[in-house]
């Protein structure tokens, strides 16, 4: 069987029933997250030019752009709700096994929101979907190297939405495969061209989800009226473009593997994931500190994604663009050192241009410590430590080993409602946060998406 049949057959045969309540209970936050996180982008360059563009060549009024009233065709809204969900890098990350790509799974849902908006159906089966989708995605991180390849993780995206949107919308076994093949040979080998050390990152960033899910989307529509495509075509790619391909990796569609959800990470500070755990090391220092003009030095031990790379980079110290500061340590240590927190707040006015700010950065130093490279290599572990050395001789430090939202040191429903508030009360108003979250828990028992939809739209 190819894997494009396991696949459909995976999607097809979820039944909600045989979900595990702890799994229905994850997957609920994780949609509340991901909402939140594209409410608070709602006034951001990138997404604000997609909405505009959406507008310009909407078609038939098929799903609601997020946070307004406007309806465009699926594919349009796709891309314009996947951009915002992940523009402020503020959505969750899977946990993958040591060794293995990671990737931000939550970039499928607006995909499969739309196809539920479009379709009618319940909170339990676009419930059902988002779990099976982040399963989807699990398989394909797991069974190959996409950035051993060049390619980004968002190119998961496109192989998977195609199944779990094309569930929704009433596809069979062999029209789901066949938007698949669609979608993963003309949109899911997206290269990565944008992630590299410098000053600025490009509003491609946080755009490329959008067009892997606006892809998807098309691929299920054109697959529902016939278009067919190779059902090898995840072989194909695996075997043109081989890196230790690991076909074991879908068995988890069979049954008996951790589900994904509860092996995701809600990030607590919107910011790339491997300088999370700084954040919280510097946060949790802020009050000892006292004035951060008191700081003499401050250095930060971890492994290589935090310390050297594109969060390390000599550009990390002069960031230009919003995108490069929540990509540099420096920046969201100063920041987290100086307030006792990180929010999307944190950016607002380009902060990163402050000449305080940029002189505490000076003032951080970044160290690869050999027992947090082994442990990030060996184990997973994503923790670091942070010394902050002040002009009265006193030595401050604090160490994490996992960052708050992994799921071994797991966010609280307040700590998740406080991210929640930070997000999207300064577009929604106070009590939001409260309401999206109230509505993704009520999708079980939910007839439509219509009152989350409503939860995360401007009043």
């Amino acid at each position: 069987m190819y894997l494009a049949e396991r696949m459909a057959e995976f999607v097809l045969g979820l039944d909600f029933s045989e979900l595990p309540k702890s799994v229905v209970d994850a997957t609920a936050r994780i949609i509340a997250d991901t909402l939140a996180c594209g409410v608070a982008a709602l006034e951001e360059p990138g997404p604000a030019l997609l909405r505009q563009y959406a507008l310009e060549h909407a078609g038939r009024p098929e799903a609601t752009l997020l946070g307004g009233d406007e309806r465009v065709d699926l594919p349009l809204a796709a891309l314009v709700n996947a951009a915002l969900v992940r523009d402020l890098d503020a959505n969750d990350i899977y946990a993958a096994p040591p060794g293995k790509d990671t990737a931000h799974f939550s970039d499928a849902i607006p995909a499969l929101l739309a196809a539920a908006e479009l379709a009618g159906t319940s909170g339990r089966e676009f419930l059902t979907a988002v779990v099976a989708v982040y399963e989807l995605q699990a398989a394909l991180d797991e069974a190959y190297h996409w950035t051993r390849r060049g390619l980004h993780s968002v190119s998961q995206v496109a192989w998977a939405v195609p199944a779990a949107a094309g569930r929704l919308l009433g596809l069979s076994r062999e029209q789901i495969v066949s938007a698949i093949g669609l979608a993963g040979t003309t949109g899911g080998l997206v290269l990565q061209s944008w992630l590299k050390p410098g000053p600025e990152l490009p509003l491609l960033k946080g755009a490329a989800p959008g067009f892997a899910c606006q892809q998807a989307l098309q691929a299920v529509q054109l697959a529902a009226s016939g278009l067919t495509a190779p059902p090898d075509a995840l072989e194909t790619l695996f075997e043109r473009l081989p890196s230790d391909f690991d076909p074991a990796a879908f068995d988890r569609l069979d049954g008996g593997a951790q589900w994904a959800v509860l092996r995701t990470i809600i990030k607590r500070y919107p910011a790339q994931i491997y300088t999370q755990a700084a954040v919280a090391a510097a946060a949790s220092l802020r009050r000892q500190i006292g004035s951060v003009d008191d700081v003499a030095v401050v250095t930060v031990y971890g492994h290589r994604g935090v310390t050297a790379g594109v969060q390390g980079s000599p550009g990390a110290y002069m960031p230009q663009t919003r995108a490069a500061a929540d990509h540099s340590t420096p920046f969201v240590v100063a920041v987290a050192l100086r307030d006792g927190d990180l929010t999307p707040a944190s950016y607002q006015g380009e902060s990163w241009r402050d000449p305080a700010l940029l002189d505490l950065m000076r003032r951080i130093d970044l160290v690869i410590d050999p027992e947090f490279e082994r442990a990030f290599h060996q184990e997973g572990v994503l923790g670091c430590r942070v010394v902050v050395e002040l002009l009265d001789g006193r030595r401050l430090e604090a160490t994490i080993r996992q960052p708050p939202g992994h799921p071994d040191n797991a966010l609280s429903r307040e700590e998740l409602l406080a991210k929640l508030r930070a997000l999207v009360e300064p577009r929604l108003g106070p009590g939001a946060a409260e309401r999206v979250l109230a509505e993704a828990e009520r999708l079980p028992g939910a007839p439509s998406v219509a009152a989350l939809l409503d939860a995360c739209r401007r009043s």
